[in-house]
Formats: structure tokens, sequence, C-alpha cells
């Protein structure tokens, strides 16, 4: 059975149910009763709880990564550029470390005015 509501709607009206159930009382089968929802309740918003904790650990890992993959690649810059200004932008060692050698690069098109 698949759920189509949310669970904090679902939880509300779990917890009137029990209220309900702890009213009526007697007459009603075993398998039914107030401490049987209040069981699956527990279960249910534990289980909502221990995916809460994942979520907010997941978060916290995915801003850790992107803090971290930041600093690599601004240190990827600032190795390019330290490389650059000892050795040159036209140098291999430049193009060691991934950069476009002066040599290598497109040479700008000068665009021709147009007569109007």
């Amino acid at each position: 059975m698949m759920l189509t509501g949310s669970v904090p709607k679902l939880l509300k009206e779990a917890h009137q149910v029990k209220e309900a159930l702890e009213k009526i009382g007697d007459g009603l089968p075993d398998a039914i009763s107030a401490d049987v929802m209040a069981t699956k309740i527990s279960a249910l918003e534990a289980k909502v709880g221990e995916i809460d904790a994942l979520n907010a650990d997941k978060t916290r890992l995915v801003n850790e990564k992107g803090d971290l993959a930041e600093d690599v690649s601004d240190y990827i810059v600032r190795s390019r550029s330290t490389v650059k200004g000892i050795f040159g932008d036209d140098s291999s060692e430049y193009d060691m470390v991934g950069g476009t050698r002066a040599s290598e690069r497109k040479k700008g098109r000068r665009k021709e005015d147009e007569e109007e």
C-alpha cells in the first residue's frame, strides 16, 4: 500500500484516533486498541526522527564536500597563477599544470566597422 498523504498529517490523524479509542475503551477487538495505536505512532515517529537525523548528516556532508571542492579549485587557480608568474604564460610548465600556452591560444579577430 502506498501512502498518499504527508506523514505529519497522518500522525495527527493517528493521535486523534488513539484518543478516540481511549474514550471508546471496551467493545473493540483486542487488535484494535489505543495501546496498539500508541505503539504504531511511536514506531513511526522514531523512524521519522532517524530520517531527519540522516538528512541533517547528508546536508552537513554535502556542505563539507562543497567547501573542500571550492578549496581545491582555489588551490588549482593559485598553482597555475604561480607557475605562470614564475615560468611565463608560454612555458611547458604552465601547460603541465593545465594552463593554455600563449602560443596555442586563438588569435582575436578584429571586427571590421560596418558603414551605415
